[in-house]
């Protein structure tokens, strides 16, 4: 059962391409949406560690560096059809708390296909590894606040 829940959450994942990355630290905490990737998994992560490309200019980088605890979420945007016919939307997301940690050796292509800026990615993103704690996969259409979790 523990394996066909991470394989679900591992094709959410999969499904999307942008999350909402919330950091704190002395300042205060910062969210924003970014853009990240599916990693190969690792032994560790169960194959839902994730890179997430964050601008440079974003305060998230210094944030990491004093405290690397992260939360990210992931929308499912596509609407789902409400019991009786009813228009509507069920909310449904992911949920992954982990540590953030700048990647040293980046794999640009994977993570910024077609590419189309002058400057290279290194002078613009910055590629954090996002290694999960823990997973909750929150789905209205299995009820209100229906929510499956993994840890480890």
């Amino acid at each position: 059962m523990l394996d066909q829940l991470r394989a679900q959450m591992a094709a959410f994942l999969a499904a999307h391409d942008v999350c909402i990355l919330s950091t704190s630290g002395s300042q205060g905490a910062w969210a924003m949406p970014v853009r990240y990737r599916l990693l190969p998994a690792t032994p560790g992560d169960c194959g839902l560690a994730v890179a997430c490309l964050i601008p440079r200019w974003a305060d998230v980088a210094y944030y990491i560096e004093q405290d690397p605890h992260v939360l990210l979420v992931v929308h499912d945007p596509l609407p789902s059809p409400l019991p009786g016919g009813t228009t509507g939307r069920w909310l449904r997301w992911l949920q992954i708390e982990g540590a953030g940690e700048a990647i040293a050796s980046k794999n640009w292509a994977a993570l910024l296909p077609g590419w189309a800026s002058a400057a290279q990615p290194d002078a613009l993103c910055l590629a954090l590894r996002v290694t999960p704690t823990r997973l909750d996969l929150f789905d209205e259409t299995r009820g209100w606040g229906a929510r499956e979790t993994v840890e480890w």
